[in-house]
């Protein structure tokens, strides 16, 4: 192996004499400004998807947590659910509504979540 006898000063020193060979004396400045630049820019995008991540991961925890879910339990058979304990499970106010109103409100809501 060639780069077995070579230690990692040596390898470092060969690869900067490379790039000044190719690149000439003028360039290597603006080679490393050039690569400081985009590896500042990668750290920043990684940062701001990180946060996109966790705000995506906060919305959607609180999403869950603002309809509280009751289970309704069916009096006799499943025909039979009061359109009361099926608003309640879908998170809906029932205070005050008439069972058409209800109904509307639940079609509506599962209209909804089905898009």
């Amino acid at each position: 192996m060639v780069f077995g006898a070579l230690g990692g000063g040596e390898l470092l020193v060969i690869i900067i004499v490379a790039i000044v060979l190719l690149f000439g004396a003028a360039k290597v400045p603006q080679l490393a400004r050039s690569f400081g630049q985009a590896m500042g820019e990668f750290k920043k995008a990684k940062r701001e998807a990180e946060l996109d991540l966790k705000k995506f991961e906060e919305s959607t925890a609180g999403e869950e947590e603002a309809v509280p879910k009751t289970k309704a339990k069916p009096k006799a058979k499943t025909e039979d659910l009061d359109i009361r304990e099926v608003a309640a499970y879908l998170g809906i106010e029932t205070e005050g509504k008439t069972d058409e109103e209800l109904k509307e409100e639940v079609q509506a809501k599962l209209k909804a979540s089905k898009k």
